[in-house]
Parts: C-alpha cells; sequence; structure tokens
C-alpha cells in the first residue's frame, strides 16, 4: 500500500470531477483506490479556539488521511464513508491502517484527521472534534455533496466513547450519520453528545453497535450492557451489543458486521 503527501488545497480537481477512469488525481500525483492519501487542511475557527483553550501552541493546519474502496471511480454517486477515532493522545491515521482490509472489503471508504500530538490529559473530545471538523469543513467546501454521502463513525477503546460524541457533533453539523461502532467500550458518551452538541433528535435513532470481549477486563460484556442501558434511558432506539471470544480487542469481525447491519438498517447506498 502507498502513501502520498499532498496539500488537498491542490487536489481539489478530485472532489469536483466527475467521473474518474483508473485512479484519482490529485495535482501531478495519481491515487488507486486503496492507497492512503495523506492531505492537509487549515484549522477551523472551532479548533483554534480548542487549541487556545487546552493552552496548546497554535498550528495552522490539522492532517488527514482518506482512502477509498475498489470500484470508486464516480464520486457523482454516494461513498459510504466510516470516520475513525481513537483515544485521547493517539493518532487516528497511524490506526487506520489496522482496520483498512476490513472496511474497504465492504465498500466504505475511511476518513481519519489528527491535531497537532497533544498529552492525553489536555486531549479533550472538543479538541478532537474540531480537529476533525476542519478535515470534513474543507471536504465540504470542496465537494458540496459530500453532505449526501451515508457515514459511519467507529473507535475501539477511548476512540469508542469518542465514536459516539462524534457522530452527534456530525449531525449537528449536517452530515448524514447512518451508524457508529463501538469497540471495547465501557462508558456512554452517546449521552454526553447530546449534552456537548445538542444534534437534531434522529441522532437518537441512529444504529449504535457495541463490541465487547469475553474476557476483557476493561470493557467487558457486563460493561458493554451498562453503557447499552445507559444509552436506552437517554432515548436511543437501536442498540445492538454483541460479544465475541477475546480480551481487550478489537473485533474486526464485528466490525464488518457492523458496516453490514448500518447498510440494511438504513438508506446506505
Amino acid at each position: 500500500m502507498r502513501t502520498n503527501s499532498f496539500l488537498l488545497a491542490c487536489g481539489v480537481a478530485f472532489f469536483c470531477a466527475t467521473t474518474f477512469a483508473q485512479s484519482l488525481h490529485f495535482g501531478t500525483n495519481r491515487i488507486a483506490p486503496g492507497e492512503i492519501l495523506r492531505f492537509s487542511v487549515p484549522l477551523n475557527p472551532r479548533a483554534k479556539y480548542e487549541l487556545s483553550r487546552a493552552r496548546m501552541p497554535q498550528v495552522a493546519q490539522a492532517q488527514g488521511a482518506l482512502v477509498l474502496p475498489a470500484g470508486c471511480t464516480n464520486l457523482t454517486k454516494p461513498v459510504r464513508l466510516l470516520i475513525l477515532s481513537v483515544p485521547s493522545g493517539g493518532s487516528a491515521i497511524s490506526w487506520l491502517p489496522s482496520v483498512t482490509n476490513t472496511v474497504l472489503a465492504q465498500g466504505w471508504a475511511i476518513l481519519a484527521a489528527d491535531g497537532p500530538k497533544i498529552p492525553a490529559e489536555q486531549d479533550s473530545i472538543q479538541l478532537g472534534w474540531g480537529m476533525l471538523s476542519s478535515a470534513l469543513d474543507h471536504l465540504g467546501r470542496t465537494w458540496p455533496l459530500a453532505k449526501q454521502w451515508p457515514v459511519a463513525c467507529a473507535g475501539f477503546s477511548g476512540g469508542a466513547k469518542r465514536s459516539a460524541a462524534v457522530a452527534g457533533a456530525m449531525m449537528k453539523d449536517g452530515w448524514r450519520v447512518t451508524g457508529v461502532f463501538m469497540g471495547g467500550c465501557n462508558e456512554d458518551r452517546a449521552t454526553l453528545a447530546l449534552q456537548l452538541f445538542q444534534p437534531p433528535p434522529a441522532f437518537k435513532r441512529v444504529p449504535m453497535f457495541l463490541s465487547n470481549g469475553d474476557q476483557d477486563p476493561i470493557a467487558n460484556p457486563q460493561k458493554g450492557a451498562a453503557v447499552r442501558d445507559s444509552m436506552a434511558r437517554s432515548g436511543f432506539t437501536t442498540i445492538r451489543l454483541e460479544t465475541f471470544p477475546g480480551k481487550h480487542q478489537l473485533s474486526k469481525e464485528h466490525l464488518r458486521e457492523a458496516l453490514e447491519w448500518f447498510v440494511t438498517m438504513g438508506n446506505v447506498r
């Protein structure tokens, strides 16, 4: 798998073009489905504010990575897009290769975004959302139809909790969220998203897939059930709790099942 670096601003042709033959063009670079395409975007005001609130040095850009599935040759049609989240202080871009094969096999594209390296104790949900939303804002500006794409959010452990919050924030911003995958999750952050971002009522109807290992010392099935019950008390209506044989690890099989479930549960084409 090859990795290309570029400024996303030089790749406007990618999002504005209507058809692609065998590859996608970013300036003088070429990228085929399955490649990890790295890019930089300017920070939006939200990201700048959160950096200031965290008392971190200001930077000008966030980093992103995008991977497209096989057959993604016409962006006039909706593209299924999976947004990755990681625990505080982590890198979504670094985590991306660990799920690429599973996600691409289901026909989904993948987007990850990172801000500057920051200590875990200073890396808040709002700061992470600021960095991701900078990438999403640029995507929406350069190719407005992107907001019609079916989007799912996914993460493991601390990233699972963040994925639920990210889903609420994205819906508040008008993105079409069709599912959330939470692997190894031991805390209900979907309810917190209601408080932080005030997403529309449809957020409570988004399919939520909880995945827990039966020997997980951090997020066992009982803790997964507690997350499910907490979400249900908050009014979430479509929650699926599954268990696999294993410890605190991502179940790629459950991730695959979740992506398939999101397609069957909603208008995901």
